[in-house]
């Protein structure tokens, strides 16, 4: 299904839209994948705005799992409308229940102080592997994504930060060009931007990272500057700590003209299965650091 086809909502009422279903012939996930459910939220709360007002943030919790085979509905609450800001809060509701919460900020078109940090390193994405080719999915894995070129930094060519735990970069764009609308492109980073972040926290574990369970708690994105998404975006990940069944999870988006378009935070779940038990916790960490 084409990106355009996921953020088109169906307006049943005012303040309430409906998206498609994924089609489980073909993907693979049973569960909906969270940008999936984030990028529709946003585009829900896009729908009650003036066009004047822009998205720059937004504030998402997961809180429980989607189902993949069922259409989600978005009740959007009206906050605030002022002058130069407007709010919306935003409930995506499965089966009669809520699961996924997000707030979104609106801000008319501003001038004021601009600086940034610096691009990070990072080789060409032209000269890495695909997804498919990198094996960081399987084929069924990736059918959801095919649309998307996604080009993960090898461990052996990624410029390590000193005092960084955890670190990743990601190259990524829509394979076609994409219509010259705004809105579409910042809603389908809120759908990509969800993809590989949490895996940013699993790149120092990899013998342990199967035996973990695995997903989105909550998302938070700012927007910058305008962008495309058809167009090369670096994504840069770190993960400064992980603990207690959680990791944190940060990434600064960088267009290739080295200007930073977006940023996000999020915290997954890490945690090992109920049934792990503290010895094979042992020999899995014994594993992981044997030359």
């Amino acid at each position: 299904m084409a990106i355009e086809e996921i953020l088109d909502l169906e307006q049943l009422e005012v303040n309430i839209y409906r998206g498609k279903v994924f089609s489980p012939e073909s993907g693979f996930l049973q569960r909906t994948f969270g940008g999936h459910v984030a990028g529709q939220s946003l585009v829900s709360a896009v729908r009650t705005v003036d066009p004047k007002f822009q998205v720059h943030s937004l504030h998402g919790y997961f809180l429980l799992p989607g189902d993949a085979r069922a259409p989600t509905v978005y009740f959007v609450e009206r906050l605030r409308d002022g002058g130069s800001f407007c709010t919306r809060r935003v409930s995506a509701i499965q089966h009669g229940e809520v699961i996924f919460s997000m707030s979104a900020s609106f801000q008319t078109d501003q001038s004021g102080i601009e600086h940034q940090d610096a691009m990070p390193e990072a080789p060409p994405p032209d000269d890495l592997p695909g997804f498919r080719s990198a094996r960081a999915f399987d084929d069924a894995g990736f059918a959801q994504f095919d649309e998307w070129d996604v080009r993960v930094v090898p461990r052996d060519k990624l410029k390590r930060v000193a005092g960084k735990a955890s670190q990743q970069q990601v190259w990524f764009r829509h394979r076609d060009p994409l219509p010259d609308d705004p809105v579409l492109h910042i809603c389908a980073l809120a759908y990509m931007s969800d993809l590989t972040l949490l895996g940013s926290a699993q790149v120092n574990h990899v013998a342990e990272r199967p035996h973990l369970q695995v997903a989105s708690l909550d998302h938070a994105m700012w927007f910058m500057r305008p962008f495309r998404a058809d167009e090369w975006l670096l994504y840069d990940q770190s993960s400064p700590s992980a603990c207690g069944g959680r990791a944190l999870t940060q990434g600064q988006i960088f267009n290739q003209y080295g200007e930073m378009v977006a940023a996000v935070m999020q915290e997954g779940l890490t945690r090992y299965p109920r049934n792990f038990t503290r010895t094979q916790q042992i020999q899995t960490e014994q594993t992981q650091t044997r030359p």
